[in-house]
């Protein structure tokens, strides 16, 4: 039995994505093309494609400084998984803690108020 295939998504225009943040950025594309260490028109013709070799879109996110592969990936659906490390994980366990911690100290004060009460 085949598995069923998924419908593949509609790609994201990557030049597009990377044109608008030069444009909202006012980044000069004379200094981004020397910086990648491309021509002016090779760097036209490349922000003029619908797709980008992942080295060409590593060289622009290096040189803009910006993570147009994060950006990319927001579009993707939720439930995709993905090895990137849980930046949330430190901070889920620090409130798990607090949370512990938070729970002890109402008991604590509970008790006490009951103490003060019988006393």
């Amino acid at each position: 039995m085949k598995t069923p295939r998924t419908p593949i998504a509609t790609c994201p225009d990557v030049g597009k994505v990377i044109r608008t943040h030069i444009k909202k950025r006012r980044i000069s594309k004379a200094a981004l093309s020397r910086n990648v260490n491309h021509s002016h028109q090779a760097l036209h013709s490349i922000l003029q494609r619908h797709s980008l070799q992942l080295q060409t879109l590593w060289e622009l996110c290096v040189a803009m400084r910006h993570n147009f592969l994060l950006d990319l990936a927001a579009q993707l659906p939720a439930d995709f998984t993905t090895n990137a490390p849980d930046p949330t994980l430190a901070l889920q366990e620090e409130l798990a803690q607090l949370r512990e911690e938070n729970l002890r100290l109402t008991t604590q004060v509970e008790t006490l108020k009951e103490v003060m009460r019988k006393g």
